[in-house]
């Protein structure tokens, strides 16, 4: 029989087991696989649309438990409140209360954007947007289309005032944002009629005043985007540039008192023919230098004086522009030369054992021997032996650089065949430091098999508009890309295309500069126009590929 202290024992546990489930995490059950779905908004009170908002409550039901920390920074409410509406979590359930001192006939927006994630930190496929009117009815203008960037895009809207925001928008926090789709995707819903004007950018910075000179962004081909009543205007497509701004030279060094490296932040090859560079002695005066590319590594620069100089010196990067684009940025570095006593010996850098020669069916491929110091103009370099299975092979040699050769044998390579160089200690002698360790430097390479080609004719519907660029891009590596302009009859031939996959883009080149442009806020310029051709673009060896009647509109 139980007494009354066992049951008031009894009752006071029942009590303490009760406040520890209602004080519990709200959580969903453990266990089961890994859930690597998004979370989806499935329920929305009041219904998303709804007219003659009030305030007050409005509920968000998820598919998922949310994770309560990545609430604050995911929901914005549009356009900002005065008093912001204060949100509680309840698990799969989000409360949002909207203040009472909301505006008369204007439609208020919730904009979710992909930083809110599940509690197993999986994000939202995109950015989600529901709206409510205080009015009798709601603005449903729509913009959309698609950003082509590597990262994760958000869009930046703004709606433009007068004229003075017409030229600063920029400078203010954007009147709406979302995000892009894992696929690029984006669209704006419940808008005002008006003109806006639009950018893509990283979503790291989205939802900011754009800084010019350290964020990245993409513009639309549209000066503005004009919405009348109810509207839906498409296509808004945008791409972002993976780098901001032209080349910089971001460092230098010095290897004698009269050659140097310069790096620079990216590949040179394409500018190599532009880029201006000074060479200054302490006193200001401009030292002769001769410049070559590093045969082993674009992004960097040799610099050979005229004359050795045990001071220190400076090389001076200066702008280089084409129209408003910005190749090369100027900048100036200071560098110490001085002369060292060399003992390093030398050695080849390529070929290696490692070494596979690409070899091409209907062309000679050079083999590039590249040295590790720069090498004595008078050295004997018809020395070299080339064989192959201990057979002497015929070649010419060309110079390249002062520091590598390209040998070109007089019939083409074997393919999947393997080749032998031999050098002499006593014929190649370096500039600085000491020639091979051994009287005879010998070094085995392969050659790959023949790489093939293909052919690429492509017939767009005729159209008035000039400048329009085709680019095939290759999407596995070797990567590469090739640029041809559209005849005035719509036709483009590309022929000696190596086989692979391959992605097809079209631009107006406006700028005349075979590159795409981006757009530029300041002064204003409108991107360029460009259409993506939907399908994976396959070269076959010794195949002619058709592409007929390809069309696009740059009204659009």
């Amino acid at each position: 029989m139980i007494n009354k202290k066992q049951t008031r024992d009894l009752l006071f546990k029942q009590l303490v087991f009760i406040l520890f489930i209602s004080c519990a995490a709200v959580m969903s059950p453990p266990g089961g696989p890994k859930d690597e779905i998004p979370p989806e908004l499935i329920e929305i009170i009041p219904p998303n649309g709804a007219t003659y908002f009030k305030g007050g409550l409005v509920e968000l039901l998820f598919s998922e438990y949310i994770d309560e920390n990545t609430i604050d920074r995911a929901i914005t409410i549009l356009p900002l409140l005065v008093e912001e509406p204060e949100i509680i979590y309840k698990g799969k359930r989000l409360h949002i209360y909207f203040p009472d001192s909301l505006l008369m006939d204007q439609t208020y927006i919730i904009s979710i954007n992909r930083d809110l994630t599940d509690e197993h930190k999986v994000n939202l496929s995109q950015g989600i947007q529901v709206a409510f009117s205080t009015g009798s009815e709601i603005d449903n203008g729509i913009i959309s289309g698609t950003v082509q960037y590597s990262k994760d895009a958000s869009l930046n809207l703004w709606k433009i005032q007068n004229d003075n925001d017409n030229l600063k928008f920029y400078e203010r926090v954007p009147d709406y944002v979302i995000d892009a789709s894992s696929e690029g995707y984006y669209e704006f819903n419940f808008l005002s009629s008006g003109e806006y004007r639009i950018a893509a950018v990283d979503r790291s910075v989205a939802g900011v005043p754009i800084i010019l000179d350290r964020f990245t962004y993409g513009l639309s081909w549209l000066p503005t985007i004009e919405l009348i009543g109810q509207e839906t205007i498409k296509g808004i497509n945008m791409k972002i540039p993976d780098k901001l701004g032209g080349i910089k030279m971001i460092n230098a060094e010095t290897f004698q008192d009269s050659w140097g490296r310069i790096t620079f932040t990216q590949s040179i090859n394409d500018v190599i023919n532009d880029i201006q560079l000074e060479v200054k002695s302490d006193d200001s005066s401009v030292l002769n230098a001769d410049l070559f590319q590093d045969p082993e590594d674009d992004t960097k620069l040799y610099f050979l004086l005229e004359n050795a100089i045990n001071d220190y010196i400076s090389i001076h990067l200066n702008e280089v522009k084409r129209w408003n684009n910005t190749l090369v940025e100027p900048s100036s570095i200071r560098l110490n030369m001085q002369a060292n006593i060399d003992t390093t010996e030398l050695s080849i850098v390529q070929p290696n054992t490692k070494y596979r020669l690409q070899l091409k069916s209907n062309l000679i491929e050079p083999l590039k021997i590249i040295f590790s110091n720069l090498i004595e103009p008078s050295s004997n370099i018809n020395s070299i032996l080339l064989l192959r299975d201990s057979v002497l092979i015929p070649y010419d040699l060309i110079w390249d650089t002062p520091m590598s050769l390209n040998l070109f044998p007089k019939t083409n390579w074997e393919s999947s065949s393997n080749y032998e160089l031999k050098l002499f200690k006593e014929e190649i002698l370096p500039i600085y430091g000491t020639s091979f360790k051994d009287s005879v430097t010998s070094i085995s390479f392969k050659t790959s098999d023949y790489q093939n080609f293909g052919s690429l004719i492509i017939k767009t519907k005729k159209s008035e508009s000039s400048n329009i660029i085709a680019e095939l891009q290759k999407m596995e590596k070797p990567y590469s890309i090739l640029r041809s302009v559209v005849n005035f009859d719509g036709k483009i031939i590309m022929r000696e295309v190596p086989e692979g996959n391959y992605s097809l883009m079209f631009f107006q080149d406006q700028d005349s500069s075979m590159q795409y442009s981006y757009g530029q806020i300041d002064p204003y310029r409108t991107a360029e126009w460009f259409y993506y051709y939907q399908d994976t673009i396959k070269i076959r060896s010794n195949w002619d590929m058709e592409l007929q009647q390809i069309g696009f509109d740059l009204a659009e």
